[in-house]
C-alpha cells in the first residue's frame, strides 16, 4: 500500500487570499462595528465542535480546550461589548475595561443594565453571575484552556477530570439568550437616542 504524503508548503502558498470557490471567502469589514460578529464567531465555532462531538462520539479530549475558550472568548467580548454600548447609551466616559476576568466584567456590565432597566430579569442576572463566577474559579485568567500550565508551571485544571462538553454548551446558550437581550434593548435606546438627537 503507498502512503501518500500530505501537500507541504510551497513558496507560491499564500494564508490570505480571495479564491474562486466564493462559498469559502469571509467577508470582513462590512460592517461599521465588529464587536458582536466577533463574539457570535467565537460562539458557533464552539456550537460547531460540540454538535460535532455529539454527533461523532469522538474528539472530545483534545476538543474540549478549544471549546471552552471560545465559549470563553465570547462570553469576555459580549459583556465588553455590552459595557462600551451601554456606556455609550448612558454617556459614561470611562476607560475601557482591559481585564481578561469576566467576573469583573460582569460586575460593571450587570450594574449598567439594572441602570438602563431597573428590575429586569434579577434572578437570571443572578444566575449569570453565579455561572460566570464558576467559570472564573476554573479560569480566572483566560489561560487555563490555552495552555496545559499556568505562569509559574502549576497545571491550568487540577483536579478536574470531566467536563461535558454538551451541558458546557447548553448553559453558555442560555447565559448567550439574556445577554442577546440585554444585546438588542441596548441597541433599541441607542436607535432612538439617535433619533432624538443631541
Amino acid at each position: 500500500m503507498e502512503i501518500k504524503m500530505p501537500p507541504l508548503p510551497e513558496s507560491s502558498d499564500k494564508l490570505f487570499t480571495t479564491e474562486g470557490d466564493w462559498w469559502n471567502n469571509a467577508c470582513l469589514n462590512y460592517l461599521p462595528d465588529g464587536w458582536g460578529l466577533y463574539a457570535i464567531g467565537y460562539k458557533d465555532a464552539a456550537d460547531i465542535l460540540v454538535k460535532y462531538v455529539e454527533t461523532e462520539r469522538m474528539h472530545q479530549d483534545s476538543l474540549v480546550f478549544p471549546v471552552v475558550f471560545l465559549y470563553r472568548q465570547y462570553l469576555e467580548l459580549a459583556l465588553k461589548d455590552l459595557i462600551r454600548q451601554s456606556r455609550k447609551l448612558l454617556d459614561t466616559y470611562e476607560p475601557f475595561p482591559k481585564t481578561h476576568r469576566l467576573d469583573e466584567l460582569w460586575r460593571i456590565c450587570n450594574k449598567l443594565l439594572k441602570e438602563i432597566s431597573p428590575g429586569d430579569s434579577e434572578e437570571e442576572m443572578r444566575q449569570i453571575g453565579r455561572l460566570i463566577d464558576e467559570f472564573c474559579q476554573v479560569d480566572p485568567t483566560s489561560i487555563a484552556f490555552r495552555y496545559p500550565e499556568d505562569k509559574d508551571g502549576s497545571p491550568s485544571l487540577p483536579g478536574i477530570r470531566h467536563i461535558n462538553l454538551r451541558n458546557v454548551a447548553e448553559v453558555t446558550n442560555k447565559i448567550s439568550a439574556i445577554l442577546d437581550g440585554a444585546d438588542a434593548m441596548v441597541d433599541e435606546y441607542l436607535s432612538f437616542k439617535s433619533e432624538m438627537g443631541p
